[in-house]
């Protein structure tokens, strides 16, 4: 992975003639950054199964990283990158409850995999924990560039003893893999993203029944995200036993690109059981982390000119398609390559607020969402929850730039709101 490319957001810089368009231009903080100055980007999912212990449930944990976010190292005639994964898990009282910590190894043969963004290599861990709520918090170092990149967030782990009927959560699946004796090998999806070339989805869950029943009838539905429902789908599943494991490929068929919900229904003669988990399919040349290309045009209201967003909302799909690809291409730092590192950042940048700053309003339309959009992670955060007669208050450090920056939380509703002078340091269009 090349750790030094430099994404040069510089000055106000234009763009000429996009796809038989006036030229736009884009807004850009007026310093250089460096796109791997802070840490190793990777990407999870988890599902709660059954365990076979009473009053006790299963958290599978997946961790995918793209090659391009590792440090490889030649050893004679290959290249190898080693990581070390942690994982904490604490409960709602704050405290220590389980945790793990291993080392993972990629390896391969040919240089250009090194710089790959659509190599990955995954990891994974399960815990045996009892029903209820913990703080999940992942951890990834690369052993030898020495970073390390973080995910924190929330699991509820589902009580799978009591039902005479129940199923897991699902999980979303790359592809399945049938080896000579018939045993299925599963690739988590990890983002439930699909591209746009990929012609079936697969999902995977376990059916877990108590009773005498033989079969149960399988309902499946997809709708968007108005709550308008696209397809419907039933088949009745023959049981293995207390336990089935079932994977149903859906063909993707006329959905398009954007973001949808898929609710799953499971049911006998007395009950029924559901599970609800959104997915999204993306074009090629749509960001990793923008899925509905709707939205990902409103959130470039911090890169691209607000007279062009507009022209872009108002287009048809297909031009609005262009447009937004054009933008892209012409920022793309290196456009001899596949991947677009500046794209990719912002984007990745908007997904970190969206989970870690939302409130009352989405977490990229926050104070705190605008400037770690524009300038990244700040090297240090001094948070003040509980100082005597003063608001919460968060003051971000940003050593590079020798400034601070001061969040204050007014309302008390976790909506923290500059303080600090900030649009000086850039050149708003």
């Amino acid at each position: 992975m090349d750790k030094f490319i430099s994404l040069m957001w510089i000055g106000v810089v234009g763009f000429g003639v996009l796809m038989g368009v006036e030229s736009v231009q884009a807004q850009f903080p007026e310093f250089t950054f460096e796109e791997k100055d802070d840490s190793p980007n990777f990407n999870y999912d988890f599902v709660t199964v059954a365990a076979k212990e009473s009053g006790m449930s299963i958290l599978r944990i997946f961790t995918k990283i793209p090659f391009d976010e590792l440090q490889f190292v030649q050893e004679e005639d290959r290249y190898q990158a080693s990581y070390e994964i942690s994982i904490t898990l604490l409960n709602q009282q704050g405290d220590y409850t389980d945790g793990k910590v291993f080392r993972k190894d990629a390896l391969v043969y040919v240089f250009e995999k090194t710089n790959s963004h659509t190599d990955f290599s995954m990891g994974g861990a399960e815990f045996q924990l009892r029903p209820g709520k913990y703080d999940l918090s992942i951890g990834i170092m690369d052993l030898d560039a020495k970073k390390t990149g973080h995910r924190k967030t929330q699991v509820v782990v589902s009580d799978y003893s009591m039902a005479p009927l129940d199923i897991s959560d699902i999980l979303f699946v790359d592809y399945v893999v049938k080896d000579s004796v018939g045993d299925l090998s599963i690739w988590p999806n990890v983002l439930s993203n699909y591209g746009d070339a990929q012609q079936s989805l697969f999902i995977w869950y376990e059916i877990y029944t108590k009773g005498q029943t033989d079969s149960v009838k399988v309902i499946y539905r997809i709708e968007d995200l108005k709550g308008d429902e696209l397809r419907e789908d039933e088949h009745y599943k023959v049981l293995d036993g207390p336990l089935t494991v079932e994977i149903i490929e859906i063909a993707r068929g006329e959905l398009e690109t954007g973001r949808y919900k898929l609710e799953l229904l499971v049911e006998d003669e007395e009950s029924t059981v559901k599970k609800i988990k959104d997915f999204s399919i993306r074009w090629i040349g749509m960001p990793e982390f923008a899925s509905d290309l709707n939205k990902a045009i409103e959130q470039m209201k911090y890169i691209a000119k607000g007279d062009f967003v507009k022209k872009m909302k108002k287009a048809d799909p297909e031009e609005k398609r262009k447009l937004f690809r054009g933008f892209w291409k012409s920022v793309d730092p290196t456009p001899a390559t596949n991947e677009n590192e500046l794209m990719e950042e912002y984007y990745r940048r908007v997904e970190y607020v969206n989970a870690n700053y939302s409130a009352l309003k989405d977490g990229w339309k926050t104070d705190r969402g605008m400037v770690y959009i524009y300038l990244g992670p700040p090297s240090e955060v001094e948070r003040h929850p509980f100082d005597p007669g003063s608001k919460p208050y968060e003051v971000w450090y940003y050593f590079q730039l020798n400034r601070e920056f001061i969040f204050i939380d007014r309302t008390g509703l976790g909506e923290f709101y500059l303080s600090s002078p900030f649009w000086d340091i850039i050149r708003v269009p």
